[in-house]
């Protein structure tokens, strides 16, 4: 599977924020947060999450119990083998922090300087943007999660903007409006499977490297204009990015489990 962009659990300094129909938890086991995060990504079966997770069964048996009594994931069965279930995820991953992420990087050597003080009124709000992500990934703070929501949201405003009878097509109306706002150049890498390239993302080339992808903002746009155009749901994995040292942004783009739409 391509790197989420989920941070790599087994540190006690981390902790994911979740919400559910309970309220809003701080969830600081590391089996559990690999458990939610596998879970955000797609439906799994046990013997999947024990695999994935490298835990013992017993291990990942107790913290699905746990995360299903606080309302965190739900379980159903399987359709292709009724005796056994398929767990998905019943709550809203927000953010993530990490104590042992703060301050890993010179803050003030990523703000642009000089200032876009005038003339240009994207550049200033792509500023405003930036210090302030810049800020929080300084303090330990990951927002990624609600970037690709935004995204999501974004994305589905955005497809009369860009929609068109053929994928080729509609990769070009994209790259049009990217590039009039200054957000990019996108190009269609190959069809099978669906690939797309972004030069210059406005999201992460100005970033530090971390060695994660960092655009979530971006694939959550992504998905939601493939989403629209297919009329099924589809998840889009960013494979290289600016934050990982790469010269462009590459995210493949591919149908969802399909045990997904039954839920």
């Amino acid at each position: 599977m391509p790197d989420s962009g989920f941070h790599q659990p087994g540190r006690p300094s981390y902790i994911g924020l979740y919400a559910s129909t309970q309220g809003i938890r701080a969830i600081d086991s590391p089996v559990k947060v690999r458990i939610l995060e596998m879970l955000a990504r797609q439906e799994m079966a046990f013997d999947e999450l024990v695999e994935s997770s490298e835990r013992a069964k017993s291990t990942v048996s107790v913290h699905l119990k746990d995360l299903t009594e606080s309302g965190f994931i739900g379980a159903k069965s399987d359709p292709a083998d009724g005796r056994k279930k398929i767990f998905y995820l019943n709550s809203l991953y927000l953010a993530g922090a990490d104590s042992a992420g703060r301050e890993w990087f010179d803050l003030d050597r990523y703000i642009p300087k000089p200032v876009p003080c005038e003339g240009d009124p994207g550049a200033m709000f792509r500023f405003i943007l930036l210090t302030i992500r810049l800020t929080l990934m300084n303090q330990g703070i990951m927002i990624d999660p609600v970037l690709r929501l935004a995204g999501l949201k974004a994305g589905k405003s955005l497809y009369p903007c860009v929609e068109a009878a053929g994928v080729e097509q509609l990769v070009q109306n994209m790259g049009r409006v990217w590039k009039e706002n200054r957000l990019g150049t996108i190009d269609l890498e190959q069809l099978e499977p669906l690939t797309v390239r972004i030069t210059d993302c406005f999201e992460c080339i100005d970033l530090p490297i971390s060695g994660k992808p960092a655009c979530a903002f971006d694939a959550g746009v992504l998905s939601s204009i493939f989403s629209s155009f297919s009329g099924n749901r589809v998840t889009t994995d960013e494979t290289h990015c600016y934050a990982m040292g790469s010269n462009l942004c590459r995210f493949v783009v591919t149908e969802s489990d399909p045990r997904l739409e039954s839920s």
